[in-house]
């Protein structure tokens, strides 16, 4: 598990990477290389599904609110795709 909290931010770097990458273009650009923003949701899908198994799995309670923070820093691409998909 402790392997996954130095890992876990991984999904949101690449988020605001991807973000900034597409945010370079404008108009049929911008929507051309929007595909490119499923890789980080992909990913954060990934680090969300291991770090839920390990924290199932591994029953420490001293870790466990650290071991949430991680799974929440990994599931913000996530949480970012729902509320867009929420609110428009």
């Amino acid at each position: 598990m402790r392997a996954f909290r130095l890992l876990s931010w991984i999904p949101a770097a690449t988020w605001i990477g991807m973000r900034a990458y597409v945010g370079q273009y404008d108009g049929w650009g911008a929507w051309a290389a929007a595909p490119l923003l499923l890789v980080p949701v992909a990913v954060s899908a990934v680090f969300v599904g291991i770090g839920l198994l390990l924290s199932v799995s591994s029953r420490a309670a001293c870790s466990a609110t650290a071991d949430r923070v991680a799974i929440g820093i990994a599931a913000l691409p996530l949480l970012w795709i729902a509320l867009r998909l929420a609110t428009s």
